[in-house]
Order: structure tokens, then C-alpha cells, then sequence
């Protein structure tokens, strides 16, 4: 399955960890401290719930662009996949900044390329769109 991948950042990939472990840091310097009970556990609590839910949500951090005969993937920052199958699809344009799919009255999406490379972007162009769109386009 031909597939394009963006690179995704350091504090993007674990944003959870890292307001998860400042939560839990200030939930464990306030019981330390001294502080308001009625404070640091709802701190520390909700700490642990953001670093538990980046640890089982670790997979949504990938974004990604793939397809084969039957369908397209797409994988947007923190988003679920999204499939759409070739004979849902009324029509599929691709430029420079946005791939945009068609699909239905009301149905399809919008994907920003922004951080995707040009040599990605060429692919997706050749790739996905009919040779008579490809001259108007």
C-alpha cells in the first residue's frame, strides 16, 4: 500500500506525557509542600489520567496519507484513521497545500500538505489524479 508520512515533532508526538507529567509534577510538589489538599490530588489525578491516556493513544500521534486499489487512509494529528472507498468518491483534487476528496452531496474532507515534501505532494499528484486532470490542475 503506497503510503506518504509526515514527520511529526518531538512535543507534538508526546504532548500527553509532557502536560500529563507537568500535572502530576504539580499535583506531587503540592502534597509535598504541604499545600491545599483539595488542590494537589485533583492535580496528581489528573496527571496520571493524561499520561495513561498518551500511553493508550499512542498510535494517533502518526499523520499519514495511504491507498491502494480499494480505498484511502488518512491520519490526521490526534484524529482517528478515516478510509474512504475509490467508489464513494466523486472526485479527488490535489495542489500544493490541500488534498481535497469529494465524496457524496455533503461527505468528504480537506487535508492540509503543510510539512508533507514536494516529492510526496508530486506523488500524491500523479498517483491519485486521472492524466486529464493532471494538465488542467
Amino acid at each position: 500500500m503506497p503510503q506518504i508520512s509526515k514527520k511529526v515533532s518531538f512535543f507534538r508526538r508526546n504532548y500527553f506525557y509532557i502536560t500529563g507529567g507537568f500535572w502530576l509534577g504539580m499535583g506531587i510538589a503540592l502534597i509535598l509542600v504541604g499545600g491545599n489538599d483539595f488542590i494537589a490530588y485533583p492535580y496528581t489525578i489528573f496527571g496520571l489520567i493524561g499520561a495513561g491516556y498518551g500511553y493508550f493513544k499512542k498510535d494517533l500521534p502518526l499523520e499519514f496519507i495511504r491507498w491502494n486499489n480499494e480505498k484511502i487512509e488518512i491520519s490526521e494529528w490526534q484524529q482517528s484513521t478515516r478510509s474512504y472507498n475509490w467508489r464513494n468518491i466523486d472526485g479527488i483534487n490535489v495542489s500544493a497545500t490541500n488534498l481535497t476528496i469529494k465524496s457524496g452531496p455533503a461527505g468528504g474532507t480537506m487535508v492540509e500538505l503543510k510539512g508533507y515534501t514536494k516529492a510526496d505532494i508530486e506523488k500524491l499528484k500523479t498517483e491519485l489524479t486521472p492524466e486529464e486532470k493532471l494538465v488542467t490542475a
